[in-house]
């Protein structure tokens, strides 16, 4: 009875979903942010990520970064006439990292 193998599956699962929710919010508001151009957040960036490390992340986060960027930029954006960022990633990551760190 010590080892219930329908416990652990579902204690696995839901320990990968919030993990993966709590670390994605955490990436996504931080990649948003970037892009929005706060200074804080692209030092944070700069100095917590390498290029490789970050570009991993954010291929993993993808879902997360949308939705993020949806409630943060669209919504506002589109309710209270928001300035807009455009979502890109290519200019963060050239803002961030520039053309040396891809080689």
């Amino acid at each position: 009875m010590m080892f219930d193998t329908a416990y652990w599956l579902i204690f696995v699962a839901l320990a990968t979903s919030l993990t993966y929710l709590v670390w994605g919010f955490v990436v996504a508001v931080e990649v948003v942010l970037g892009m929005s151009g706060s200074g804080v957040a692209l030092r944070w960036i700069k100095a917590h990520h390498s290029y490789k490390h970050l570009y991993v992340e954010v291929l993993v986060f993808y879902p997360m970064i949308l939705l993020t960027y949806l409630f943060l930029e669209l919504v506002p954006h589109y309710l209270f006439g928001a300035l807009l960022t455009p979502f890109d990633m290519d200019e963060l990551f050239e803002r961030l990292f520039g053309d040396d760190a891809r080689a």
